[in-house]
């Protein structure tokens, strides 16, 4: 699974920012450090963050203010950085922090935090896929159940292939490629009738077509749930159209 985050680093530290920067840009679309800018909270970038991580010894911001305005977009995973051997509050103004970092910061404790948010991330985030493959499909095709079963199976066939290519064209940065091959998949599921598939693919090939390299993770992301909920499903579609 592709991860993509948008984090939040809130220390005034220079020296554990440029460790959390380092650590982090593996698996961040964007991070925002503070420590480079006034103390005042209108100076952050607008939009929700996945991940804040929070220095309670040399915060930027006032804390407990700035846990308020990240809970105002969506669910945020909260880690307070400590020194090692001190106590942690449990609460800031009763928002709980969901994880702890100590310092010094050890790469092992910083990737189990990265498993919790991925983790946390999949847990909150809603279903934005249809269940439903068959009814497009079926409309698709008129009714006719022999020529859906043969669409279902070439589709099978060629999305894995199609999948692999998308994914070395967005690590590899190859644009133009990723536009063409994002735009062969959005219009075999269009034809099909997959319109889940067809959705989350012609919106890869929009960004790529908009150069808006920060947000094909999410993107690709997005892409690998959708078609491997039709892997997960397919054995069911066939068997009910061959019933």
């Amino acid at each position: 699974m592709i991860t993509s985050f948008r984090i939040l680093i809130d220390s005034s530290n220079p020296l554990m920012v440029q460790q959390l920067q380092h650590c982090l840009s593996t698996y961040s679309q964007e991070i925002v450090c503070t420590h480079n800018r006034s103390g005042h909270l209108d100076t952050l970038p607008p939009g929700p963050f996945d991940a804040a991580f929070i220095d309670l010894k040399n915060p930027h911001f006032n804390t407990a203010r700035l846990i308020e305005q990240l809970k105002t977009h969506k669910r945020c995973h909260l880690v307070a950085i400590i020194t090692r051997g001190t106590g942690l509050p449990s609460a800031v103004n009763h928002h709980p922090f969901d994880d702890t970092l100590t310092t010094p910061i050890l790469t092992s404790a910083l990737k189990k935090i990265i498993f919790q948010i991925t983790a946390s991330q999949q847990k909150h985030s809603a279903p934005t896929l249809p269940a439903d493959f068959l009814s497009p499909l079926l409309t698709k095709t008129q009714q006719n159940k022999q020529l859906a079963q043969t669409l279902l199976e070439r589709c099978f066939e060629d999305f894995p292939k199609q999948w692999s290519e998308i994914k070395t064209h967005v690590t590899q940065q190859n644009i133009e490629q990723l536009q063409d091959s994002a735009h062969k998949l959005n219009g075999a599921a269009a034809f099909c009738g997959l319109t889940a598939i067809q959705q989350a693919a012609d919106n890869l090939e929009t960004l790529a077509k908009n150069h808006a390299l920060k947000q094909l993770g999410s993107a690709l992301e997005s892409l690998e749930k959708t078609l491997q909920l039709f892997f997960d499903q397919y054995d069911e579609l066939i068997n009910q159209l061959t019933d």
